[in-house]
């Protein structure tokens, strides 16, 4: 009988170490599709869902799917790329609260089964985020939105520069609702401003002609500047803790300079010796442009000058390199009483933005304002004339300064000599007319 127990115990004993070889499912075993029967009914389910997917099948897709996701999950990606696209439709389609917040759970759950089998924590976090924000009535939540911008805060300091503009733009949108909603500080609000600038900073010196990162970056400045997180005790208390351990950091004074001074706080302390330490460091056209501005607010006039003229030089932009002309020129004309001087770098301004009103307008204003180039009471009002020519300019290339450009045409067109005078001066209506002095300008006869 021992013999005889031990020739049938052997088969058995095979057998208890064949069967599972026989048979396991991926997820048991770790292999893409598991072995034996389970791996042909995996490869099975995952023909029939993707076929029914192609189609937008969802319904019938729902079946095998479930068994691939369940059974083999790491046969493809395409099981979780294919999830959240059912998924999400599901979700669109739901009506019951109830049952949509359950969906959007699944939906949770696909994107934390990926990362565990194919890790990619960076980019499927910042994905999952987006989807779940995708959901107008999600965006209502605070805490759904503070869940995703967890997950975002996590995805964008994972990726850094490499990170997808759409989480960029979502996760600077979810900062200022959440600072809306009290749940965080302008101090982070301002955090997560710096990184989001960062990031697309470095996207468009690699592509500068993206439109897509131009877009978010422009929505990006006007949202922040807008919420009202930014001022100028709340970026001077985030910066100046920094200054002592980062002070020769350029990222750390670009950032400073670039912030204070989209605010105005110029004539804060602090930013003069930021500027300055950014100056020194890296004499760049927007150091000294914030240099400029800080010396007109000190009302050091000849030395604003010279870093507007710095700037101008250095300047790429021609949009900046225009402002930067027609700030100069103001500064001049309204501080430094040189209209002649002020009138050159104000045409500089128009060449390089031809369709820009103000340079205009100071130019006129210029014109109006230099009576003194006169004795003769007659040839006093003819500049009046060379000064209604540039108003009008000004609202011809640049309707947005109309309201400004018609109440000096107003203003001024009452300085026009009468009927009388021109005759005595034998011109007429119509007539050319250089008005002589500095400005030199031919323009038309007109009455009062």
């Amino acid at each position: 009988m021992k013999k005889i127990s031990k020739i049938i115990l052997l088969p058995l004993l095979f057998g208890a170490v064949a069967l599972p070889a026989s048979a396991q499912k991926g997820v048991e075993d770790g292999s893409r599709y598991g072995h034996g029967e389970d791996s042909i009914q995996c490869i099975r389910n995952l023909s029939l869902y993707r076929e029914y997917v192609k189609y937008d099948n969802f319904h019938d897709a729902l079946g095998p799917w479930r068994k691939v996701f369940n059974e083999c999950p790491t046969a493809t990606q395409n099981i979780y790329i294919d999830g959240v696209r059912m998924w999400n439709a599901f979700i669109d389609d739901e009506k019951d609260p109830v049952r949509k917040a359950q969906m959007m759970d699944t939906l949770r759950m696909i994107y934390d089964q990926r990362i565990k089998y194919y890790k990619q924590e960076g980019s499927i976090l910042g994905r999952k985020a987006v989807d779940i924000l995708r959901h107008p009535e999600y965006r209502q939540n605070p805490d759904i939105v503070q869940e995703a911008y967890g997950y975002m805060n996590r995805s964008l300091n994972i990726l850094k520069d490499k990170s997808s503009v759409a989480v960029v733009a979502t996760y600077m949108t979810s900062s200022l609702l959440l600072f809306q909603e009290g749940r965080i500080s302008d101090m982070q609000v301002i955090e997560d401003y710096a990184l989001t600038a960062e990031i697309l900073d470095y996207q468009l010196e690699h592509d500068p002609g993206d439109a897509s990162l131009l877009k978010v970056k422009e929505a990006n400045d006007a949202n922040f500047i807008a919420s009202g997180a930014p001022s100028c005790t709340s970026l001077l208390n985030y910066f100046k803790p920094q200054y002592e351990e980062k002070k020769e950091d350029l990222a750390y004074l670009r950032k400073a300079v670039s912030f204070l001074s989209a605010l105005q706080c110029e004539a804060e302390p602090f930013y003069t010796r930021v500027a300055e330490a950014l100056y020194a460091k890296e004499p760049s056209a927007e150091a000294a442009f914030g240099l400029a501005k800080l010396f007109v607010t000190k009302e050091q006039y000849t030395k604003a000058m010279g870093y507007y003229q710095e700037a101008i030089k250095s300047e790429k932009d021609p949009k900046k390199k225009a402002e930067y002309y027609y700030q100069l020129a103001y500064i001049i004309y309204a501080k430094m009483n040189q209209p002649e001087q002020a009138r050159s770098y104000a045409l500089e301004a128009i060449k390089l933005k031809p369709d820009w009103g103000d340079p205009y307008l100071l130019i006129g204003d210029a014109y109006a304002g230099s009576k003194d180039c006169f004795d003769d009471e007659f040839e006093k009002s003819t500049i009046y004339w060379a000064a209604v020519d540039k108003f009008a300019k000004a609202k011809a290339v640049d309707p947005s300064v109309a309201d400004k450009a018609n109440e000096r045409i107003s203003t001024y067109s009452k300085y026009f000599p009468d009927v009388e005078t021109i005759f005595f001066y034998s011109l007429k209506q119509g007539d050319p007319y250089t008005v002589g002095c500095w400005i030199n300008e031919t323009t038309t006869v007109r009455t009062r």
